[in-house]
């Protein structure tokens, strides 16, 4: 390599810089910047609201295609048969990650000692992985604090039937 190359290649170099830099200042001057004034949406706020007045005006009917639409796919509903998740029926007062035969993560279980009450299950439904740093579920949330106290008071529907004793007939 000689002088002469090493002149070109910085030459080069420089033209180059020169060149984007005057593209940027006419492209900055010929498009006006069009950013709003005020933001167009806002995120959803995650920040834990209290379930109580929204479970006045809960509706089971809407709660209900929530749980059906979001929550079966991998939770079931009733005891018995094969899901992802733990069964939801008594779902509401149970103590968390207690249910026999489920395999909850460490994060969940160190919950262990705390029951499902409607606002624990609105806090978790709002964002599990924000409630419990480290679950396996994968669900994003619900930020909609109305469809979170519509599903609950769904979940309150769900039991696990009582077997009959004694035959009636």
């Amino acid at each position: 390599m000689d002088g002469r190359f090493l002149n070109r290649v910085a030459v080069s170099v420089l033209l180059s810089v020169v060149a984007m830099g005057g593209a940027l200042v006419i492209a900055r001057s010929v498009v006006p910047d069009t950013a709003p004034v005020t933001p167009v949406f806002r995120l959803p706020s995650l920040q834990a609201v209290a379930i109580a007045p929204y479970m006045q005006h809960a509706s089971v009917v809407h709660g209900g295609q929530l749980v059906g639409h979001i929550c079966a796919q991998c939770h079931g509903l009733v005891v018995g048969g094969e899901s992802a998740g733990p069964v939801l029926a008594d779902v509401v007062g149970r103590s968390i990650a207690s249910l026999p035969g489920y395999a909850y993560s460490t994060a969940l279980r160190q919950h262990a000692g705390q029951v499902w009450d409607d606002q624990r299950l609105s806090d978790w439904l709002m964002s599990p992985a924000r409630y419990v740093v480290g679950t396996r579920m994968s669900f994003a949330g619900l930020s909609d604090p109305q469809d979170r106290a519509d599903a609950i008071s769904y979940l309150h529907t769900l039991h696990t039937p009582t077997p009959i004793t004694g035959a009636s007939r």
